[in-house]
């Protein structure tokens, strides 16, 4: 199969695209993460297995998020003879339409499209290996079990086939395919094939069989139980008319015993009787009692509330003269109070006084500070100015006087070679005529060099004098010196180079001057300006008093020190006015408790002798004391009755009578359950006998019986038929298991092959005979794939998927799908990975979705696709 073509609408996150692939060779489909690079897989997936009608979970999760649209996908595939165009739309107005292009042309939609693309994958697709051939983000790296791929068998058999059979015939691996199918078939008519256990129609014979053999038992079992029933009966009548017998006896046992139990319980009703008139009696002795009781009760509360009333009234005449003292002692203590703090304003009033000249004393002194630092201030502001002048008017630095030490010397140096080499010649005036030496007129014996041109003039005569050749190079690169020392000198505002370094020694004490005056103005200001300081010398000559302070002032610390002295006089006198005047309160307050406790005690006492009164009138003591007596004689009687009835009846054993009458109830219960159970057992048995007489039992158990010997020989025959189906397909396969176990040392090479690359040209691979690689040697060392790295293992998970495509017929491949494959890759391995890829590229279509494009850029020949 190959993926020519793939557009995505409204799928996932993806809005539109459409991307081509190359039928052979490597695609690489770059794009950031939630690109949609997944989902382009996903899409085909859901294209060739869903319905586009299809409600399941997974249809519904590639919708848009909030976008209430169709999902589309459309895909342009070739899988063995045919090449077709097939569309699907899901989740909104569903749509299925296919267009075959060749061998021969159609066009379906429906149903019918989504059936004919499963009969054409199913006749063309080895979907155990387009499945296995992926390596997905989100997946292990193995390869997988390729057992049941028809592609990959058929490739192994061709490349495992001996020299010697190149002549057979072609359709070889058909028959052989096609004798495999048809003994699978025979097979699974008797066997599952995955448990090998019984099923179709072996299952059919065991179950029918054994349906036959249960119907028998069962018949047995009933014509067992009748006669079971015929032998039990007799015994059954027999033990009912005993059990019905037995219990007409323990009714009359029953009801003799009850009638003895109601002659004693009268008896013990006169009893219960004579104990209740008893304990009425003595309930009324104790409201007798009572009664004195609460008369002599009520008579003492009386004289206690008396008592009580006489002690309250005169615990409040002693707390009101307490009061009225307290409150004596508060006025003396509050005018004491005014005094102190009549006292205490005057200080204040004269400590305000002088707290405010001595601040203004302070604020004068402050000023006459300030102005002195605005002077000061003022004074190296203009010195400052003066040396800034004096800095910006020289411009010599340390570098110049560096670059012309420098120059000196090489002029120097420059002008003894230059004299070492040249003539020296020397002009002479010898009359009043002026005689000119590069124009310059000279007074006496002149002497210079001969290098470069030197004219020499005088009335009548002009001598030019040329030093020779070397000695003018000498005397250029000094003309060139001295041309830089004039721009240097021009530059520093002097006269000669000598005078550079005194220029430049003047320019720095200028500035470690200006640096001097900096702090001294710094330390004048003291971290302010002169504007602040203004400010503030402004505001406190404002805020001085316009007149003097008066002479004579007590001073600020004597002035507190009475303040304070008086402020602690005024707070003992107002805290003797509060405990006074507390106190007072304390005691009206007490007072005022007892004069209520005096009240509602001559209130109560008034309420009680009244209710005593009427008690009185209503029943004298006399008369209380009289009921008393008379309730205890009724009593006594009382008590006698009961113990002449508790003698009467203590003949009787009541609680035994009761006890005997509950055992015979028992009896009879007990007697009466077996008579009903015996009841339902003759009746059943009776059942069963009568249905054996109607039934015809013993025909229905041969019957039955004949049917299972017929089962059990059907079941006979297809055990036979089915031990050979067995025999023959276990034989099949273990030749096919010892055939392909020869396939995977072919596969094996190719994985060595393209392994070598990575791994180095040592290494070697046990493979499985499921084509699963079990464990890889390098330089000798075995190591199983499980404890590899995560990297080596991708990394073999990848290169087994090529090996698979390279050996698969070009006719029977799939894709090979790389989803972000190689992420724990180094570099290096990345590099030899690219090289395998190249290598297995050829015919195989090969689909890299990456999000890292670095990862393939050394693949060779690669489609680049971004999306």
């Amino acid at each position: 199969m190959r993926v020519h073509r793939l557009r995505l609408k409204d799928f996932r996150g993806v809005a539109e695209r459409e991307v081509e692939f190359a039928a052979s060779g490597i695609t690489v489909v770059e794009g950031a993460n939630e690109a949609g690079k997944s989902s382009m897989i996903e899409a085909l997936d859901l294209l060739l297995q869903m319905p586009a009608s299809s409600k399941r979970a997974a249809v519904k999760a590639v919708q848009p998020s909030g976008r209430d649209v169709g999902s589309e996908v459309f895909a342009e595939i070739s899988c063995g003879p045919w090449h077709f165009e097939y569309f699907k739309r899901f989740n909104k107005r569903a749509e299925t339409s296919l267009r075959i292009l060749s061998p021969h042309r159609e066009q379906l939609t429906g149903r019918e499209a989504h059936e004919r693309v499963e009969q054409i994958l199913g006749q063309s697709l080895d979907n155990s290996l387009y499945q296995a051939l992926r390596l997905m983000q989100s997946g292990a790296p193995d390869l997988g079990r390729l057992t049941d791929s028809s592609a990959l068998a058929r490739a192994l058999d061709r490349v495992a086939a001996p020299v010697a059979d190149a002549d057979t015939d072609g359709d070889g691996d058909a028959d052989g395919a096609a004798l495999i199918a048809a003994v699978g078939k025979e097979y699974s008519r008797y066997f599952t094939v995955k448990t090998g256990r019984p099923a179709a129609e072996l299952a059919a014979a065991v179950a029918e069989a054994k349906q036959a053999r249960a119907e028998v038992d069962e018949r047995e079992r009933q014509l067992r139980g009748a006669e079971e029933a015929a032998a039990e009966l007799p015994e059954v009548e027999r033990a009912y008319r005993q059990a019905t017998d037995a219990e007409v006896h323990a009714g009359a046992a029953l009801a003799e015993a009850g009638r003895r139990v109601a002659d004693a319980e009268k008896v013990s009703a006169v009893v219960e009787q004579a104990r209740e008139r008893a304990k009425r009696r003595e309930i009324a002795v104790g409201v007798a009692e009572r009664d004195v009781s609460d008369r002599l009760s009520a008579e003492t509360a009386l004289a206690e509330l008396d008592r009580q009333r006489t002690a309250d009234e005169a615990m409040s005449g002693e707390l009101g003269a307490k009061a009225a003292a307290a409150e004596t002692r508060a006025a003396a203590s509050s005018e004491q109070a005014a005094a102190v703090r009549d006292d205490l304003a005057r200080v204040r009033t004269e400590l305000d006084g002088a707290v405010r000249a001595a601040q203004a004393e302070v604020d004068r002194t402050r000023i006459a500070t300030i102005e002195k630092a605005l002077a000061d201030a003022a004074e190296l502001a203009v010195r400052r100015a003066s040396l800034v002048e004096v800095i910006a008017a020289n411009p010599v630095t340390a570098e110049h006087v560096k670059l012309a030490t420098k120059l000196d010397r090489e002029i120097v140096a420059a002008q003894a070679r230059v004299e070492a080499v040249a003539a020296t010649v020397e002009v002479t005036p010898s009359g009043e005529a002026d005689v000119l030496v590069d124009g310059t007129s000279i007074a006496g014996v002149t002497a210079f060099s001969a290098v470069g041109e030197t004219v020499v003039q005088a009335p009548g005569v002009r001598v030019v004098v040329r030093g020779a050749a070397d000695t003018q190079v000498l005397a250029q690169r000094l003309t060139e010196l001295r041309d830089q020392a004039a721009e240097l000198t021009a530059a520093c505002g002097v006269e000669s180079l000598e005078e550079v370094a005194a220029r430049a020694q003047h320019r720095t004490s200028a500035q470690r001057d200006l640096r001097e005056v900096d702090d001294a103005r710094a330390r004048v200001l003291a971290g302010s300006s002169e504007q602040a300081l203004s400010a503030e010398r402004d505001r406190l000559l404002a805020g001085l008093p316009v007149e003097p302070a008066a002479h004579g002032l007590r001073s600020v610390a004597d002035l507190r020190a009475v303040v304070a002295a008086l402020e602690a006089d005024l707070a003992g006198a107002e805290r003797q006015v509060a405990a006074a005047q507390a106190e007072a309160a304390q005691m009206r307050a007490r007072m005022e408790v007892l004069n209520e406790a005096v009240a509602r005690s001559t209130d109560s006492a008034r309420q009680r002798r009244a209710a005593l009164l009427e008690s009185r009138a209503q029943h004298s003591d006399e008369a209380l004391r009289g009921a008393l007596i008379a309730a205890r004689d009724s009593h006594r009687e009382a008590l006698a009755a009961v113990a002449e009835a508790v003698a009467a009846a203590a003949h009787l054993d009541l609680a035994g009578l009761q006890a005997e009458a509950a055992e015979a109830q028992q009896r009879l219960d007990r007697i009466a359950g077996r008579a009903a159970a015996l009841r339902d057992q003759r009746t059943q048995l009776r059942t069963v006998l009568e249905l054996c007489r109607t039934e015809n039992r013993l025909d229905d158990l041969a019957q039955a019986r004949a049917s299972a010997e017929a089962a059990e020989n059907a079941l006979a025959r297809v055990t036979e038929r089915a031990e050979g189906a067995r025999l023959l397909y276990t034989s099949l396969h273990r030749n096919r298991a010892e055939s392909r176990s020869r396939h995977i040392a072919p596969f094996t090479r190719r994985l060595e092959e393209l392994a070598v690359p990575v791994f180095g040209e040592s290494v070697r691979f046990e493979v499985g005979e499921d084509f699963t690689v079990a464990s890889r040697t390098l330089d000798g060392v075995t190591v199983d794939v499980e404890a590899l790295s995560g990297g080596a293992r991708e990394q073999l998970g990848l290169i087994a998927r090529l090996a698979c495509a390279m050996i698969v017929d070009e006719n029977d491949g799939v894709p090979v799908i790389l989803d972000d494959a190689l992420g724990y890759s180094d570099p290096d391995r990345l590099a030899s990975m690219a090289q395998v890829l190249g290598a297995a590229a050829g015919d195989a279509q090969i689909i890299v979705l990456t999000c890292t494009p670095d990862r393939y850029a050394a693949v060779d020949d690669a489609t680049i696709v971004a999306v």
